[in-house]
């Protein structure tokens, strides 16, 4: 087995023959976040911006009547749906699918769809990863585990993990056989320092840990990071009782990118501006909300070129602050919400992740929405905008079935608009069935 050096060692070194694609981007973005007073650092990311508002509104379709623009706020908000309704029209022509990723997602809005990412938008994300995990305690070449539902849409290959050294944790039980065997992996490998993962999951774990009264010298984590879901108080103390490592929460999506991140001395978001400008806009208009105010977190992403967004509504609310109290000066947001989500229990009481629907429901990608409701024990209501002639509902039962028992009772609505919440937020799972304790 490699020890961590090598590895380390190993990826820098492959990362230099094939030109430091990573490595300046990590440079870059360490300059920026640590020198954020700097007049020299204003005007780059001033600059950034000027280049991605002056080449999108110059080579793509849906950008170009705004080609004369003053400022950023020139630009229309764009959300979700507004990409799918237009989706060429966000493409690139200078891109081909020869030289860009697919990025999968749906997220809190229960829209699927693909962002495209040209290879150095990837290599800025994987420099934004290993900066901003870093700043948890995680280096390249350590062990860690990423707990999330596996299919073959995102396996990684064999390759892959052994140069990751990752670990591959399939959540999609979530029932005690799954979390005893994810208990004795952590108990048994001492080489995994770090765990990557959603807060349902690390909940979940947790108490389990906790019910078998295991302690921190059990095991050898340094860090946990969690990801796409609000991370309760509750539960960090919990994780911080059975591990005594780093706990931090993260702030990403699959559309962009590590957004903010929570640092180890504080419970604030330290936005990631190397990369992204992220308005806090009110929740009825696109008026900027007030410091302190919750209002819908609006990015603007710097370096995707083959699919430039700009002043995208991911759909998540937030609270913008006046400065970090912990005095690593950089913009800082609050109470990051949006993705709270109710399990779900398949026919014979095992809990599945949350995250399960995200995963299962990519090859629906010309779903307008979806929203996945549990009636009962085994009676189940999914509700689709956008599958009428476009995919059996047949299908869609099979695939529901694969997953919660073949026993499960299906009904799918076919709606034109599932509602949001009061909040202004949209809520993907709904659990109305309250399950017996075993």
């Amino acid at each position: 087995m490699f020890s961590e050096w090598i590895r380390r060692t190993t990826y820098w070194t492959f990362d230099f023959l094939s030109g430091s694609k990573v490595k300046k981007h990590y440079v870059d973005i360490k300059n920026i976040m640590e020198n954020n007073t700097s007049s020299i650092i204003f005007q780059k990311k001033k600059k950034y911006i000027t280049d991605i508002l002056e080449y999108a509104s110059k080579h793509v379709e849906f950008y170009k009547p705004y080609y004369a623009y003053s400022t950023l706020n020139d630009f229309p908000i764009i959300n979700k749906s507004i990409i799918k309704e237009h989706y060429d029209q966000f493409q690139s022509p200078e891109y081909s699918d020869a030289n860009v990723i697919n990025m999968h997602t749906s997220g809190s809005t229960g829209t699927p769809f693909v962002v495209r990412q040209d290879m150095n938008k990837r290599n800025r994300v994987l420099a934004e990863m290993i900066y901003f995990w870093g700043k948890a305690g995680f280096q390249v070449g350590i062990r860690y585990v990423f707990f999330r539902i596996w299919t073959s849409g995102n396996r990684k290959s064999k390759f892959s993990t052994i140069s990751r050294n990752l670990v591959m944790s399939d959540i999609l039980s979530l029932d005690e056989n799954n979390l005893e065997i994810i208990r004795k992996m952590l108990k048994r490998d001492h080489k995994i320092k770090m765990l990557l993962g959603y807060a349902s999951t690390f909940e979940n774990l947790a108490n389990y840990l906790l019910s078998c009264k295991d302690k921190p010298d059990m095991f050898s984590l340094k860090t946990v990071i969690s990801g796409s879901e609000v991370l309760s108080e509750t539960v960090r103390q919990k994780l911080n009782t059975v591990f005594n490592c780093n706990v931090v929460s993260l702030y990403s999506n699959q559309e962009n990118g590590v957004l903010a991140q929570e640092c180890i001395d504080n419970k604030e978001f330290h936005v990631n501006s190397a990369s992204y400008v992220m308005e806090i806009l009110k929740i009825d208009n696109d008026e900027p909300a007030p410091v302190g105010e919750l209002g819908r977190v609006v990015i603007t992403d710097l370096f995707n070129r083959a699919m430039p967004i700009i002043r995208y509504d991911t759909g998540d609310l937030a609270r913008k602050k006046n400065r970090a109290e912990c005095g690593w000066n950089t913009s800082v947001i609050s109470q990051v919400e949006g993705r709270k989500v109710d399990m779900i229990y398949a026919t014979d009481g095992t809990p599945l992740s949350p995250h399960t629907w995200s995963v299962y429901m990519w090859k629906y990608n010309e779903l307008k929405q979806y929203q996945f409701i549990q009636e009962d024990e085994k009676k189940y209501t999914i509700k689709v905008n956008g599958a009428e002639g476009v995919y059996p509902d047949e299908d869609i039962e099979l695939t529901m079935k694969e997953i919660l028992g073949a026993d499960a009772e299906i009904t799918i609505e076919h709606v034109s608009q599932i509602p949001v919440l009061e909040s202004g937020k949209f809520k993907k799972t709904i659990c109305n069935y309250k399950p017996k304790m075993r």
